[in-house]
């Protein structure tokens, strides 16, 4: 037999009732009483800042944004643009170039020294790391 008897018509008043009651406790937790709740029993820290007095307008859900003061660019200051971006590339390019071989090569060097070692072929690993073990 079930421990569970299936609701009735005399078990569902006191279900309706706590429902109604969680329903209006719901509603009275508004802003001003939960500041009134001692931080001990779960409400607001003892160094929370203040509620602002006046509560802050947004946006309308609707209203159409703010036009721009900066317009898209043109196609031909696009290509300005760009044609500026590809000079002074080619320029760090020739600079690149032209540095001295010393500088040239203590970057190398930096880079090298940077990178880890690599692993030769005939590297072991430990015994302890392997799956046979040559002492067993």
């Amino acid at each position: 037999m079930s421990r569970f008897r299936p609701l009735r018509k005399n078990n569902l008043t006191p279900a309706l009732a706590l429902g109604l009651a969680a329903g209006l406790l719901a509603a009275c937790s508004s802003a001003s009483i939960t500041d009134m709740i001692p931080s001990a029993a779960g409400g607001l820290p003892t160094n929370a800042p203040a509620r602002p007095a006046v509560e802050p307008e947004y946006p309308a859900v609707n209203a159409p944004p703010q036009r721009r003061d900066a317009l898209p660019l043109t196609d031909a200051e696009v290509k300005r643009t760009q044609a500026e971006l590809t000079t002074l590339r080619e320029q760090q390019e020739g600079r690149a170039e032209t540095l001295p071989k010393s500088a040239a090569a203590s970057a190398k060097k930096d880079v090298a020294a940077a990178k880890p070692a690599k692993k030769t072929k005939d590297a072991k690993r430990p015994a302890e790391l392997t799956a046979k073990d040559p002492a067993k």
